[in-house]
């Protein structure tokens, strides 16, 4: 009896094993891979150039280019904005390097198509960026539920929530200043706890010791410096107007078996540049485009 017992437990395991991989298969098939991310060139001033799949790009006006692994790059006396599909605008500095590790977002909601007066992103999104040198000002969309946003530098990590923010580093020095907004920094990775900074405030984080996390060092922003810091934050806001962002069925990328896109998503996301909602009227018209005109 018990040996009946025991055979029928090693024919019920055996019977899970073989289910189980086929639900999970099953399970990971349903779910939906979003599309590719973008990012938009709202504005480019200077010499600024862009790395994409391993090619490289002058950075020009009203282009697009898939986000993850994009390396954005600007020499002396040159600037860039750039809009994230999830609405979150980016000005970068002069002689900066700025390195998109990640940034995936989940298919967008028929009704969430990112459009430029939509302060809510249009799905949820993940995002890591390092800024190697230099400086950028960040101007958010408002982030929704379960989306991250970091960005590092090489004494620092800022987890932003929301708001205007600039980061800046150099001379082994990074500075953290929060215009608006809410966000939490970081001593590098030995600093396990992190700070929340309020609006107002800048932290300087300097390497520690050997062995020892960066040093944080918090006060009011210099009054001198909030005129610079507030025509970046703008400049990266405004870019935001410039563009929206719309998510169309692919139909000509199919799959193996003539279904869905080749790389799993059936959406991708288009950048349509913004017109203005008043168009001049004090139009002037040549006498000669008359009819009769001289």
């Amino acid at each position: 009896m018990k040996s009946k017992f025991f055979h029928l437990l090693l024919l019920g395991a055996a019977a899970l094993a073989v289910l189980a991989p086929s639900a999970l298969a099953q399970r990971q098939l349903g779910k939906k891979k979003g599309p590719n991310s973008k990012i938009y060139v709202a504005e480019s001033t200077g010499d600024s150039q862009i790395t994409n799949d391993d090619k490289v790009y002058t950075a020009k006006q009203a282009t697009a280019f898939d986000a993850p692994g994009t390396v954005i790059e600007t020499k002396a006396d040159s600037h860039n904005a750039f809009v994230y599909s999830n609405g979150t605008g980016m000005y970068v500095d002069q002689n900066t390097r700025v390195e998109i590790n990640r940034f995936v977002q989940e298919p967008f909601q028929p009704s969430r198509n990112a459009s430029s007066d939509n302060p809510y992103e249009p799905s949820v999104s993940q995002s890591n960026v390092h800024v190697a040198h230099g400086a950028v000002a960040i101007c958010t969309s408002q982030l929704v539920s379960g989306s991250t946003m970091n960005y590092t530098t090489p004494e620092a990590a800022v987890n932003i929530r929301n708001g205007k923010v600039s980061i800046e580093t150099k001379d082994d020095e990074s500075t953290i200043d929060l215009l608006e907004g809410d966000i939490t920094i970081r001593g590098g990775g030995k600093d396990s706890g992190g700070q929340v900074l309020r609006p107002g405030e800048r932290a300087v984080i300097r390497p520690g010791a050997a062995g020892q996390p960066a040093s944080i060092t918090i006060g009011p922003i210099p009054p001198a410096a909030l005129p610079a810091l507030d025509e970046k934050a703008s400049i990266a806001c405004n870019a935001k107007k410039t563009v929206s962002f719309e998510v169309i069925e692919k139909t000509a990328a199919l799959g193996p078996n003539g279904t869905g896109s080749a790389d799993g998503s059936d959406q991708e996301i288009v950048p349509k540049p913004t017109v203005p909602g008043d168009l001049p009227s004090n139009i002037t018209v040549s006498v000669d485009r008359l009819p009769g005109g001289a």
